[in-house]
């Protein structure tokens, strides 16, 4: 039984999108081809005349210790020598990092960060910003965490294939992703 062809033929969006190259009139002369096996022995011996003189110019060379410190995490044991975060869950261990304060933080000063750019007419008229929760803070983190699990080409087919919409709606992310904001320092007077 004979086997099907495929159809071979490069897509639009990937085919090279360059203009065909030019053909060369017969008057034109052709640049001669240099043959790589080919090489002139005094451009040789001048290159490395050249690297022995600046070599023997220089001071002596100092040796570099590749001895590295020894690091010791005291932070990580307690008195007794056993390590403290042994057996923590995932959500234990992210709330190392993330404590309800630091939560509580990130949503104060990404509304601040937001009340202060709605303050120019343009911000205004494109976006209607609901002030974000602590729990939103949450789930925006859970999904840029989720981003880094599961790499897509486009943003957008997260919310397509992965159905994140059952979360934060895709819009509500741009929008808190825009002002998402660590620390009070204030807008620049004409940024956008």
């Amino acid at each position: 039984m004979p086997r099907p062809q495929r159809n071979t033929q490069i897509p639009l969006r990937y085919r090279d999108s360059s203009p065909p190259p030019t053909q060369r009139s017969n008057n034109q002369a052709k640049r001669p081809k240099n043959d790589s096996k080919i090489v002139d022995r005094n451009q040789v011996d001048q290159a490395l005349a050249v690297i022995e003189a600046t070599e023997g110019a220089d001071e002596p060379s100092t040796p570099i210790s590749t001895e590295l410190p020894q690091f010791k995490a005291n932070y990580v044991e307690n008195r007794a020598g056993a390590p403290r975060y042994t057996g923590l869950s995932a959500l234990a261990f992210f709330q190392l990092f993330f404590s309800d304060f630091v939560i509580e933080m990130l949503s104060k000063e990404t509304n601040k960060y937001a009340a202060a750019k709605l303050q120019n007419p343009i911000f205004l008229k494109k976006c209607h910003w609901v002030p974000i929760t602590p729990a939103e803070i949450l789930v925006f983190i859970g999904i840029n965490l989720y981003f880094g699990l599961y790499h897509l080409a486009v943003r957008s087919d997260y919310w397509k294939f992965h159905n994140l919409g059952q979360f934060m709606s895709r819009d509500r992310w741009i929008l808190i992703h825009r002002f998402f904001s660590t620390h009070s320092a204030p807008a620049p007077p004409n940024a956008p």
